[in-house]
């Protein structure tokens, strides 16, 4: 009689453990859930900050150089032409450009990271890079991406390279196996764009 109100009990307690147990298989598939979809949140959000430039990377890629035209071979008869032998922000603009055009996936000038809104503009004997950023060449620019694709690009008949080169400004590029690229430095709120909401 012992035995079988033993036996009772135990499968009483067999039932609470099958139903804990499904409880318990509920709580784990929710967690798991969870835990998948903040993984997935923190990947989205990791590359959204990478597309916005607001991550240090690095990667293999090019080096470019730029220069002016050394003075030592600048006839002192033409000082008209002496506009066409130092490197201007157009230059620049056009040297990213192409960089761009030619896959790079980051874009930095003297350590400064270019993205969508950066400036580039002419400073007096100085470009303005950046927000507040001033330099005097040499520039060195460096672009994230596949170094063979990237410097074929610059041989192509209608590159800037060809130009510069003509007027004599140094334009050295080399291939890198690893290049390390600054996250944007600066603010990034729009003030007065916003995203349109489904249905408007």
């Amino acid at each position: 009689k012992e035995m079988k109100t033993l036996e009772q009990d135990r499968d009483i307690l067999l039932e609470e453990v099958r139903t804990l147990e499904v409880v318990i298989s509920e709580h784990e598939k929710i967690a798991t859930e969870r835990i998948y979809k903040g993984e997935q949140i923190r990947e989205e959000l990791q590359s959204s900050r990478m597309m916005a430039g607001m991550l240090d990377i690095e990667g293999p890629g090019v080096e470019i150089v730029l220069d002016d035209r050394k003075k030592d071979t600048i006839l002192d008869s033409d000082p008209g032409m002496l506009g066409f032998y130092i490197v201007h922000d157009s230059d620049l603009l056009e040297v990213v450009n192409e960089l761009r055009a030619a896959g790079a996936e980051a874009v930095a000038i003297n350590g400064v990271r270019i993205t969508g809104s950066s400036r580039i503009s002419c400073g007096g004997p100085t470009i303005n890079v950046g927000k507040e950023q001033r330099f005097a060449p040499p520039f060195v620019i460096h672009g994230i991406g596949d170094p063979d694709t990237l410097t074929s690009y610059f041989q192509r008949e209608d590159s800037i390279y060809h130009t510069l080169i003509f007027w004599g400004l140094e334009f050295n590029i080399k291939k890198k196996e690893l290049i390390q690229i600054p996250r944007y430095i600066g603010d990034v709120d729009n003030k007065y764009a916003k995203p349109i909401e489904e249905g408007e």
